[in-house]
């Protein structure tokens, strides 16, 4: 949201703007040439008959609010030109898919909520949130395009603090509403370091989140369990080595469960090094099996 706040660079006047994808920063001309383009996609979106389909009759709601408030009184013709596309695409019908935190430039430090935020809405939307419960699930939606589009303008908290508010209240609702009969949760649950990790290193594997993420909707849906996260490593190297490493690698897997909404006080991190080996192996012996972390209810 911009508002009529401006910054002066010599000769040339730039504007924050939020645009979709766009630059944070944009000339006045820039702004204004939105304008008319916003204007008319506006007045289309207002006209539009709502879809008899209840998702996306919510999802034209939603963002034609977020269109309104952008055009007036904020007068972000950019991004009031975004949500009124939206807002018109769901009218008509078409598929409308929550904004990509990639196509934003964010804050570093602001950028891992809103991918986790982004994962926990994706989940809904592929776990019936549409039918099951689509006023709350198109309000996570808009909500969350709102939070992206505030965040990367950085510049007024308390519209940051407005749109991640409505969204985190929405998700809630929706999760709550398509949660099945929450999955039991195991006394341990063993991850491969080898798939987890490569060799000697402590990153998680793209490929391997959202064998995470499913283990941190099971730890959401149990929020009375509470877990250790032990570190394990064959016997190969050094032990004192092992030892760090093992710690390194139940660290990232508690920081990456508690990115995604898994709260930290219900973890506590462990590392054994070589010391509890799943297999008995003679010393300096690569075993893939010992080489392992574990989720462990205490």
């Amino acid at each position: 949201m911009i508002g009529k706040r401006h910054l002066w660079l010599g000769a040339g006047m730039l504007v924050l703007a939020g645009c979709s994808g766009g630059p944070q920063f944009v000339t006045l001309p820039e702004k204004l040439q939105a304008y008319w383009p916003a204007r008319a996609e506006l007045e289309q979106a207002r006209a539009a008959s709502e879809p008899s389909d209840g998702f996306r009759a919510a999802l034209h709601r939603e963002y034609l609010g977020h269109a309104d408030y952008e055009f007036d009184p904020m007068q972000d013709y950019p991004d009031a030109l975004h949500h009124a596309r939206k807002a018109l695409a769901a009218a008509r019908g078409d598929s409308v898919a929550p904004d990509d935190p990639t196509s934003r430039l964010l804050p570093t430090d602001a950028a891992p909520q809103l991918e986790a935020a982004h994962a926990r809405l994706k989940a809904v939307l592929a776990g019936g949130g549409p039918q099951k419960a689509p006023d709350a699930t198109a309000r996570a939606q808009a909500a969350f395009d709102c939070w992206l589009e505030q965040q990367e303008e950085n510049f007024q908290p308390e519209d940051i603090a407005r749109c991640r508010r409505t969204f985190e209240d929405a998700i809630a609702a929706a999760e709550a509403a398509t949660r099945q009969a929450a999955q039991p949760m195991p006394a341990v649950i063993t991850l491969a370091a080898d798939v987890l990790f490569d060799f000697d290193k402590a990153v998680i594997k793209e490929s391997f989140k959202p064998e995470l993420d499913r283990i941190a909707a099971m730890l959401r849906d149990h929020p009375e369990v509470r877990v250790f996260v032990d570190g394990h490593t064959d016997t190969a190297g050094p032990a004192a080595y092992n030892m760090r490493l093992s710690q390194r690698r139940a660290q990232a897997v508690a920081d990456y469960l508690a990115g995604r909404g898994v709260a930290r006080e219900r973890m506590e991190v462990r590392a054994f090094g070589e010391t509890q080996l799943a297999v008995p192996t003679p010393d300096d012996r690569p075993e893939p099996r010992n080489r392992r972390v574990e989720i462990r209810r205490r």
